[in-house]
């Protein structure tokens, strides 16, 4: 009966073991790659949320694109203020 425990003991550290090296293995993984900063232009369009108020400029977006409307308050950000029409 008392190897019966220490064998059942020596497992679960052993599972323990497994499961905490598998984890740092998986935190030791690089970043991802930065993206392509060539294709990004410098742009000036002001969002508002509808919802709350919130105004974000945006300073760059890819080029010769209008950008996506960020999200705010789980709705789309209406586009108030484009480059060159103060």
């Amino acid at each position: 009966m008392f190897t019966l425990r220490i064998l059942i003991a020596i497992c679960g550290a052993l599972a323990l073991y497994l499961a905490g090296a598998s984890a740092v293995r998986y935190f030791n993984q690089p970043p991802p790659p930065e993206p392509e900063r060539r294709d990004v232009q410098p742009v000036d369009y002001k969002f508002r949320c509808e919802v709350c108020g919130v105004e974000v400029t945006m300073t760059a977006a890819p080029a010769e694109e209008v950008p996506e409307a960020p999200r705010h308050c789980r709705e789309d950000m209406t586009l108030v203020l484009e480059a060159g029409s103060w």
